[in-house]
């Protein structure tokens, strides 16, 4: 418990000290030019962040378990969401197998959408490791009642506090669309945070929060009897089912609430949509990856640090805490999973592209 402590700490105090140092290191051995004994992790956010602490905690562990024990440094490049950073990081860094992506479903969500700002291409790179995260919808508990008893009968729709359309947001739109919800979105909040207080306050009366958030956040308001879940957004199987979030068990899916209110399953062009979206944005939440044009054994390297920090006693531990409990993916059921969760059928992308400008006057292959 000491050592978990411990860790947690110097995760929390490495954002802290961004602001006086960019780059931290950890490991050991001497600068290399040529990548051997210095790695640098490019997070495409500010420090802090949850994209910004899963890059971080990940760094002491590659240094322990690659070979020639490297340096290990995060270079933080934020902008557009993401994009600038994984921009740069396609077009700019070192392909010698010295720098590394750390993505998210904010950058995954992008390019699978065609988004004119994208020139990236995760085609031209190789997954070295990388984790699920899982979401959950909530409301007051007043609209809980009248949700589970007809969730059509919403004279006056729902407010929906949200930051972005054509971000993490649009899983939970998409939701909201199949379960045919009276519902307006509230777009332009600067984060999941500012957007949980806006349902605090009252400013709106339904809202999602991922896995770290929700548990944080949002169960002591559901304690205190001023929020209740209403279901997760579940995670994609390997057959291509929609399944319960391993974290929460005891939330229903979308497709069983579905099933409980009009008595079938959904179907259709918006749920096959959503699916690939969750796929994609919380199947596949975070990679690490690496150019695909480094030296095959720069490659090799990498992916057998992987494989030996999944069988870490020490990181398997201090998972629990930082990752939320959820199976990092490495080798051959990363690639699969990322050949699945990227594959997303034109009619899909048509679909969700049409239904941004429809609705939200987004026309992400302009933006």
């Amino acid at each position: 418990m000491k050592k978990l402590s411990l860790m947690i700490s110097i995760i929390f105090l490495c954002g802290a000290l961004m602001a006086l140092n960019p780059l931290t290191t950890s490991g050991s051995g001497e600068e290399d030019p040529a990548g051997h004994n210095l790695l640098t992790f490019v997070v495409p956010f500010e420090a802090g962040g949850g994209t910004d602490i899963f890059g971080r905690f990940f760094t002491p562990y590659f240094s322990d378990q690659m070979e020639g024990n490297p340096l290990v440094q995060v270079e933080n490049i934020p902008g557009g969401g993401s994009i600038t950073g994984t921009n740069e990081f396609a077009q700019s860094k070192p392909k010698d197998g010295s720098h590394l992506l750390t993505s998210s479903a904010s950058s995954h969500i992008p390019y699978m959408l065609d988004q004119s700002s994208v020139n990236y291409d995760f085609k031209n790179m190789k997954p070295i490791i990388g984790s699920p995260m899982g979401g959950v919808v909530y409301t007051t508990p007043e609209k809980a009642e009248q949700f589970r008893e007809d969730l059509t009968s919403f004279e006056e729709p729902l407010y929906y506090a949200g930051i972005s359309p054509s971000g993490l947001d649009l899983v939970t739109l998409l939701s909201y669309e199949v379960l045919d919800l009276n519902f307006h979105g509230v777009l332009g909040y600067g984060g999941r945070g500012p957007s949980r207080v806006a349902f605090e306050q009252g400013e709106s009366n339904l809202d999602y929060q991922t896995t770290s958030a929700y548990n944080n956040n949002v169960k002591p308001l559901v304690e205190n009897g001023t929020a209740e879940p209403l279901y997760s957004l579940g995670q994609i199987d390997q057959n291509g089912d929609l399944v319960r979030d391993p974290q929460f068990p005891e939330l229903p899916t979308v497709e069983e609430v579905y099933i409980d209110q009009y008595g079938e399953a959904p179907s259709g062009e918006v749920w096959e949509a959503y699916k690939q979206m969750v796929n994609a944005a919380y199947t596949l939440n975070k990679v690490i990856w690496v150019h695909e044009d480094a030296p095959v054994e720069s490659i090799a390297r990498l992916q057998d640090g992987a494989e030996g920090i999944r069988q870490d006693e020490d990181f398997i531990e201090n998972s629990e805490t930082v990752l939320e409990g959820y199976d990092v993916l490495s080798g051959d059921a990363l690639q699969k999973q990322i050949d699945e969760a990227f594959n997303v059928s034109e009619s899909s992308k048509t679909l969700i592209q049409d239904y941004l400008l429809e609705k939200y006057d987004l026309d992400i292959t302009e933006l």
